[in-house]
């Protein structure tokens, strides 16, 4: 279980992330949670069900690698050809001017320093590099048994090949699944599954994400009345993980 805290215009909301029990005194604060582990019904919260891609990491790293699909292993085996290495040591500053100037460019909420420390130890920032140059970095959020993508960015300028840096995501992915098997994980979430859309951005996300074998799940989002309000009044947007 994750608590994630934090403020705005003097206001203090929470998301509560894998819990497996909701709070009713929550029902009176600005809260929302994220994947409970089981469907509820429970006035006054609104339920909001999602999707994702998970990966049971109880399998071993062999069996993981066989269900990815075949140009996605050739893709792996081609980054790490071409020099990708893969590293966890990444600092809080580094991952969010990594990730803003992509931010800027795909119009996204940007990360700030007090949204990635209010995370504290319950994240994971991984990056490829080529040399010293980044390709790509992604955070998770964790709790010692589920890993799930939050957010990414890749390399926005010219200087590594296109090609090379959507191989070198493919590794990160893979790296972190054997990473995450190697402290004791039992899940790892892609990060959301666009399920029955239309549009075609979306769809080509889906096929990424799909290349990955896994599983799509049905997940389980619940808001309180005041997070609602919230949502609506300001869009959602300083809401945003």
């Amino acid at each position: 279980m994750v608590l994630i805290k934090r403020k705005k215009y003097g206001v203090t909301y929470y998301q509560k992330w894998f819990y497996d029990e909701i709070d009713l005194a929550d029902a009176f604060r600005i809260v929302a949670y994220r994947q409970l582990s089981k469907r509820v019904s429970l006035q006054p919260f609104a339920m909001e069900i999602s999707y994702s891609i998970v990966i049971d990491l109880s399998r071993t790293i062999d069996e993981i690698f066989a269900q990815f699909a075949k140009q996605t292993r050739h893709q792996i085996k081609k980054a790490e050809q071409e020099g990708v290495k893969v590293t966890f040591d990444v600092q809080d500053k580094e991952f969010i001017d990594f990730f803003n100037k992509f931010a800027a460019l795909r119009n996204l909420p940007i990360m700030t320093t007090s949204k990635l420390e209010s995370f504290k130890n319950n994240k994971i920032i991984v990056a490829s590099y080529v040399d010293t140059v980044p390709c790509a970095m992604r955070l998770y959020i964790c709790d010692g048994k589920i890993a799930r993508s939050i957010c990414s960015a890749t390399r926005t300028d010219n200087k590594i090949p296109t090609s090379i840096l959507g191989w070198s995501n493919k590794l990160m992915r893979f790296e972190t699944i054997k990473y995450l098997k190697e402290h004791g994980y039992e899940t790892y979430d892609l990060g959301g599954y666009a399920k029955d859309t239309q549009d075609p951005k979306l769809r080509g996300i889906n096929v990424l994400k799909e290349s990955f074998g896994g599983t799509i799940v049905e997940q389980y989002n619940y808001y309180s009345p005041l997070y609602k309000l919230a949502m609506k009044l300001g869009k959602g947007g300083w809401l945003c993980i």
